[in-house]
């Protein structure tokens, strides 16, 4: 049979309600191997095929004029705090980060017992610790960021407010958290290793940046309310590594 013939029977071919097709015989060259990409098909789902209701994996048409294209998106929100993950860094911190995950987890306890102090009011109830997570809105410190504001403080000698800006809270709440993670670690006769610090301290957010980039660490500034300070003073002293409270 010659594909005049297929045609043809095709041609012929009548239904029961007595609807008729018309066949045409396609002369185009279609090389074999070609495959169409995965962004090609999704734009002939998206745009040009129009399925339909039954079984639209055969019955589909194709729109002599493809859908207008849809509006882009809105961008991904920017986080409103550096990643834990991101600032457990030794070269952020002067500890591995495994140290400080089992530094945090002995303190755990300790820490929440802290809190539920804390976070009484007057009239002897307490208060709720867990605040908005939203981009721009306060929320609690755990305990691994207590630590971490610390250890920002006493190993690179970032400013309060250039650790809240990283940690989306702030300059009062990271002093609080400081005073506190010393507290706990004096508490617990716990020293913090001498790491000496980097021989180029970062004085500049851009600074800040190019530092934790050389050390590979994908370091970004966060978009919250918190100010980045232009600048970071130098600070007279260290604060927990070589306090006599501290030591074991």
């Amino acid at each position: 049979m010659t594909i005049d013939d297929a045609v043809a029977g095709i041609a012929a071919t009548i239904t029961g309600q007595g609807l008729k097709c018309h066949p045409v015989r396609d002369d185009g060259d279609y090389p074999e191997g070609v495959q169409v990409s995965h962004a090609r098909v999704k734009y002939l789902e998206d745009r040009v095929i129009e399925r339909g209701a039954f079984r639209g994996e055969w019955n589909y048409a194709i729109l002599p004029v493809p859908r207008p294209a849809p509006e882009p998106g809105p961008e991904p929100a920017r986080p409103g705090r550096v990643p834990q993950d991101v600032l457990n860094h030794p070269a952020l911190t002067g500890m591995a980060a495994g140290d400080m995950t089992a530094l945090a987890a002995a303190l755990e306890a300790q820490f929440e017992a802290r809190l539920q102090l804390r976070y009484r009011t007057r009239r002897g109830r307490r208060t709720t610790a867990v605040r908005s997570s939203a981009p721009h809105g306060s929320r609690r410190l755990d305990v691994t960021d207590h630590l971490l504001a610390l250890c920002l403080r006493d190993h690179l000698n970032l400013p309060v407010g250039a650790i809240g800006a990283l940690l989306g809270v702030g300059p009062g709440t990271v002093s609080h958290a400081m005073t506190l993670a010393g507290e706990l670690l004096a508490t617990a006769r716990i020293t913090l290793p001498d790491a000496p610090p980097p021989e180029n301290l970062p004085r500049t957010p851009a600074e800040q940046l190019g530092y934790a980039a050389a050390a590979g660490i994908p370091l970004t500034i966060p978009e919250n309310r918190q100010q980045m300070p232009e600048h970071f003073k130098p600070r007279r002293s260290r604060t927990t590594r070589d306090t006599p409270e501290t030591a074991s």
